[in-house]
């Protein structure tokens, strides 16, 4: 063969790998914070996450808090897709202990390749002790079923089962005995031994084969509903709205729970009044200490009977596809499936909305939501539009910082790269119907003035690099990027003048 030079000596092509930047959070995700733990079979497991409402009544039962809290999130409309449960220990628990085992991965030799040998031989290591088996009488058999059972009545006596799960088209060893006294490793033997057939079996320490370690009992102290959240938040962040299986919820419960979500990052917390003292604008009314403390992203609602009527309000308002056209919406005017509406006075009306407190009641004929505000009179679909604005923002410059091939220069270009990330985030706001153009009432900054017209709805402004102290620059600071938003707000009430002549 005839010797050549590569081409790269005249072109050399390289590739530069761009790394994948960080997905923008889920804020529709809810959580259910159960004290029903008997589901979380799994050792360690805080959360579970269901598609249906059968799923829920045949872990929890149809007559549990969990179920009942379930079936007001799964009848909204649009059908919400998922809900996340989260495990709270509210009394003293144990998790049982679990054995070892090794998770074979997807067998691949056909049964008659087993069938075919009558002194199969493989080892395994238990507690760093080598436990061999040999002369494995396999002939004859028809299935894997009936493999792993010729298999177990040799190593079973030796304290280690094996079984065949067809799910998952493979073979599993496990310890007979419960808790962390018993380790095993992955399956060895000499691979020139023609009956060796621990590859075969696909136990060996070969990905995606993997061992489960085993787990003494464990003892769980009583949680309070913030640590349950807080444990919750370890494993799976990615979790926007709060709503607790209990009901009613004491007041110190509600109080610390707000604390825990006015700490957190962009997070809610949604609760149900069952009680119509906590209408009243009084200093013993814990929502009215909320109301004082400005607790915003708590979201309430009266309904003197139903005690989970605010999961319905939470499935509707977080079925907001932020990437579509026109899909942001105001909880005011919406309807509630399985929800009865509340036989409300227009003085209760007007304590629940001075509070910032919704209700869902009729209105001439009609049913629907009132008025779609959290604690202190925001309204929700604010909190939730600009919580998920800052986070498209901090995603988009992130991005730009972290997927460049070279660097982000500290020039006005390089801030203008920022910039840009942010406007696309603006536009994704205009686009769902969450900023519109008008006018600025805001402070001035930049070249913007109160008054301003705010022709696309949006507004950012950054300083020269010039500017920048020598510290800032020694740290590779950007200059402070400022935005200006114009929400595009929704009508929730209008006055028509009839005027007539004879």
């Amino acid at each position: 063969m005839t010797t050549s030079l590569p081409l790269s000596l005249v072109v050399n092509v390289q590739l530069n790998i761009q790394p994948l930047a960080p997905s923008r959070r889920n804020f529709g995700m809810i959580v259910l914070v159960t004290p029903e733990v008997e589901p979380f079979t799994s050792q360690g497991a805080t959360w579970l996450l269901y598609g249906s409402i059968d799923a829920i009544g045949a872990a929890f039962g149809i007559n549990s808090e969990t179920y009942a809290a379930a079936t007001k999130f799964f009848a909204q409309s649009p059908r919400p897709r998922q809900i996340l449960i989260g495990r709270w220990d509210a009394a003293d628990a144990s998790i049982p202990a679990t054995a070892a085992a090794i998770f074979g991965r997807p067998v691949t030799r056909p049964v008659g390749d087993f069938a075919a040998l009558s002194s199969a031989t493989f080892s395994v290591p238990v507690n760093d002790v080598v436990r061999a088996f040999e002369g494995i009488d396999l002939s004859g058999r028809t299935s894997f079923a009936q493999i792993a059972t010729a298999i177990d009545g040799v190593t079973r006596p030796e304290g280690l089962g094996f079984r065949w799960d067809s799910a998952g088209t493979r073979f599993i060893v496990e310890s007979l005995t419960l808790g962390a006294t018993t380790q095993i490793g992955f399956v060895t033997g000499d691979s020139t031994d023609p009956d060796y057939i621990g590859a075969w079996l696909g136990l060996d320490n070969v990905a995606p084969t993997y061992i489960v370690p085993g787990v003494d009992q464990q003892q769980l102290g009583a949680q309070t509903i913030p640590e349950a959240l807080h444990t919750l938040s370890q494993t799976y962040s990615d979790w926007y709205a709060a709503v607790v299986c209990k009901s009613p919820l004491s007041d110190d419960e509600i109080s610390t729970t707000t604390e825990y979500i006015m700490a957190a990052d962009r997070k809610v917390f949604g609760v149900t009044s069952m009680n119509a003292a906590q209408l009243e604008m009084v200093q013993t009314n814990v929502f009215r200490r909320l109301y004082d403390q400005q607790a915003y992203r708590v979201v309430a609602q009266y309904d003197h009977d139903d005690r989970y009527a605010i999961v319905s309000f939470l499935a509707r308002a977080l079925a907001v596809n932020f990437a579509g056209s026109n899909t942001t919406l105001t909880m005011k005017f919406k309807q509630q499936p399985l929800v009865t509406p509340e036989p409300i006075t227009e003085t209760e009306a007007a304590k629940a909305k001075a509070l910032g407190m919704n209700y869902y009641a009729y209105f001439d004929t009609v049913p629907m939501v009132a008025e779609g505000m959290v604690i202190g009179g925001r309204f929700f679909d604010e909190i939730h539009i600009l919580d998920w604005f800052c986070d498209a923002a901090q995603k988009n410059v992130f991005a730009v910082l972290y997927q460049s091939v070279t660097k982000v220069p500290l020039t006005d270009a390089g801030t203008h790269r920022l910039i840009a990330a942010i406007e696309r985030a603006c536009k994704d706001g205009v686009r769902n119907g969450a900023f519109a153009p008008g006018v600025w009432n805001g402070d001035p900054f930049g070249t913007l003035e109160t008054g301003d017209y705010l022709d696309t709805g949006w507004y950012i402004w950054a300083d020269t690099v010039d500017n920048l102290s020598t510290s800032d620059r020694q740290d590779r600071r950007a200059p402070p990027i400022q935005v200006a938003l114009k929400l595009a707000g929704a009508i929730h009430h209008a006055d028509v003048i009839v005027n007539f002549d004879r």
